[in-house]
Formats: C-alpha cells, sequence, structure tokens
C-alpha cells in the first residue's frame, strides 16, 4: 500500500448558528482556506470524498450540493454518511491503492437548523425505541449513569471531567464553548438527561472541516509539517442499546487495538502525545480513555486531571463543539496539528458514529 499524508487542513470557527452561510457555503469557506494555506487550488486534487448527513442538511444525497463548492465537476468524488473520520479512510484507500495521489476529505454540518431530537429520534428502531420520543441526550443518561455506577463513583466526576475539556477549549480559537465553568457551575446548569446536565453534553454546532491527503511522492512537494496515517482500526457494536453493556465498548477496544497493531504501538502511553475524541458526554470523555488504554478502568479522571493528561483533548474533544458528521476529521486535524509541537512520535484521532458510539474509528498519525 502506498504510504499516505495529510499535507493540510482547514476548519471553521464553530458556532451555535451561522445564518450568514448555508452548507454550501461553509464547504466552500474550508476548501478555500485550504487551498490559500497551500498555494493549490482545484486542479491539484484528484478525488473528493464527503461526509454529511442527509437528515441534517434537509435534503437526499446532501453531496450533490457542494460540488461546485469543493471543485468536484468532472472528477471522481463519493460520500460517506458517517462521521468524517470515517470518510478519512475512504480517502485513504483512495490514495493508498495508487489510483490518486490526491484526495480531499471534507466534513459539513450545521446543526442549528432542524429538530435536532425528532432527527435522532429517526435513528432508533422504528418498532420498540422510536415511538417512545427516545433520542440520543436521553440515551447519554443511560450510559452515563451504567457507566458511574460500574465504577462507583459520584455524579461529580462528570462535572469535574466538563470542567477539565473546558479549560483546554478555553484556549482553542475555534470551539463553541470557551468560557471555562467550574465542576460546580456545570454541576448546576439545566439538568438533561439523569445524571448529565447541559454543560456535560456536547454543544451543537455549525462547522465544516477538510483536509488533504497526498500519496509519499506528491507530498514531498508540500512544504511544511505533515502527518502520516500510519494506522487506523474501525468496529461496529450492535444497534439497540439494550444489546450491549454501556459501561464498556468493544466497538472501541477492538478498533484501538487494531489501529495499535498495524501502527506498531506497543505502549500507547509512552508512544502516542496528542489525543482527540469524539467525546458526546463527559462520560464519554472519561469512557473512551479508558477504552484506548490510555489509564486504569476507574481512574480516567485522575488521568485527565494531571499533567499527562493534558494531550487528551487539548482543543477541548467535542464537548466543546460538536458540529454532527465533522466531529471526527475535526478531531483528525487537531491531532495533526499538536503533532508536529509534541515530544512523542505519534497521535491518536477518534471519530464514533451511531447511538453512544455503536461504531467506532480510531486512527495514528506518525510524524515525517
Amino acid at each position: 500500500m502506498e504510504p499516505v499524508a495529510i499535507v493540510g487542513w482547514a476548519q471553521t470557527r464553530h458556532a451555535a448558528a451561522r445564518p450568514d452561510a448555508n452548507y454550501m457555503e461553509l464547504a466552500f469557506e474550508v476548501v478555500e482556506a485550504l487551498h490559500a494555506r497551500l498555494g493549490t487550488g482545484p486542479r491539484d486534487v484528484d478525488t473528493m470524498i464527503s461526509a454529511s448527513s442527509d437528515f441534517h442538511d434537509g435534503r437526499t444525497i446532501s453531496n450533490m450540493s457542494i460540488q461546485d463548492a469543493i471543485g468536484a465537476p468532472l472528477k471522481s468524488e463519493s460520500k460517506v454518511s458517517m462521521d468524517g473520520a470515517f470518510a478519512l479512510s475512504y480517502g485513504w484507500a483512495r490514495v493508498a491503492s495508487g489510483a490518486f495521489d490526491t484526495c480531499l476529505v471534507i466534513a459539513h454540518a450545521k446543526l442549528s437548523e432542524g429538530d435536532q431530537a425528532a432527527i435522532g429520534n429517526a435513528a432508533w428502531d422504528p418498532i420498540t425505541l422510536r415511538p417512545l420520543g427516545f433520542h440520543e441526550k436521553a440515551a447519554l443518561g443511560l450510559q452515563a449513569r451504567r457507566w458511574l455506577d460500574a465504577h462507583r463513583l459520584p455524579e461529580t466526576t462528570l462535572a469535574r471531567a466538563a470542567a477539565a475539556s473546558y479549560a483546554r477549549a478555553a484556549t482553542n480559537p475555534n470551539a463553541l464553548r470557551r468560557d471555562q465553568p467550574d465542576a460546580d457551575a456545570v454541576g448546576r446548569s439545566a439538568p438533561v438527561a439523569d445524571p448529565l446536565t447541559a454543560l456535560e453534553i456536547a454543544a451543537d454546532a455549525d462547522g465544516a472541516c477538510c483536509l488533504l491527503l497526498a500519496s509519499r511522492e506528491r507530498a514531498r512537494r508540500f512544504p511544511g509539517p505533515k502527518a502520516w496515517l500510519r494506522g487506523v482500526g474501525m468496529c461496529y457494536d450492535a444497534h439497540s442499546p439494550g444489546a450491549r453493556d454501556l459501561a464498556d465498548s468493544m466497538a472501541l477496544r477492538r478498533a484501538t487495538a487494531e489501529a495499535y497493531r498495524r501502527a506498531g504501538v506497543t505502549d500507547p502511553r509512552a508512544q502516542i502525545g496528542p489525543v482527540e475524541t469524539v467525546d458526546r458526554s463527559s462520560c464519554q470523555t472519561l469512557h473512551w480513555a479508558e477504552s484506548l488504554g490510555l489509564c486504569d478502568p476507574g481512574r480516567s479522571l485522575e488521568f485527565l486531571e494531571q499533567s499527562e493528561g493534558a494531550r487528551y483533548n487539548a482543543s477541548g474533544g467535542a464537548l466543546a463543539a460538536w458540529p454532527g458528521f465533522a466531529a471526527g476529521l475535526v478531531r483528525v486535524v487537531e491531532a495533526a496539528e499538536r503533532l508536529a509541537a509534541s515530544d512523542r512520535p505519534l497521535a491518536l484521532a477518534h471519530g464514533a458514529n451511531g447511538a453512544l458510539g455503536q461504531a467506532h474509528c480510531v486512527w495514528i498519525l506518525g510524524k515525517d
């Protein structure tokens, strides 16, 4: 397989709402910024992969509307209706196969448009759960309660984890939540789904993100730091939350093990520097750290609050801004951006799809 590098990237400043731009304009915004940064143009891109949701965009085949914005006419283009980290695997395969030398991967979402509870409800089983009005935030509460009970931890654990994430987000100019509430303020925010409060659930955002992949030969033409795709792992769990233990994540553990194997990672705590995860709640911030093998079970809050944990979601993670299917690609970009300054050779970026992390994608990035 051809070695593949991320040679450039761009993302929007995530906002609660972007009434000034439709999603086609958001896509154009980041692609234009990418080309300006690299000194390239549409002619330098061989193929494109996008990640978006027809439900969120309010139309079928939503990628057709961004063709002109991303420079896709008369070129090979395809879409993944999943988190952007999974779209990256599609783009990687196109370049690694030798079929293309460059690939633009882009993801976008405008969660300010549409009834997110109704959209989330449509993802559930139509017989058992959808008639109940069940939605993602309610499910996040069930997961958080099960995880706390499994580890015999108090609810304040979730507030402290959220406060740690917001302290990191304060230095991220692209984050939506940057106001640094402390654990007490987080715990006092409006209850949403027991035991989770409003500030313990990721903030819906409008935003877009893109990156450019290049083969080894083509990558040499681009100046500046690069992040090489060293390994990837993906795994799916059962769709119904009642069919899995919500205090465990079999899919993330298996995806992680595969990514580590492919990248030759034998000691992730020593080898991996920046880590970025799609955490839809402060419970997932802690839960995913354990499943990634970065800390011992039940010790993730201690890990997060110590200096060693500063490399974990240094951007604030998805808790500070969740732009739908763009969230995973944002994690890849954040990890790649921090890798060059890291004293460790590798970074990890995580994406998740489906309710409560039904599917997971783990990427290991390496320096030149």
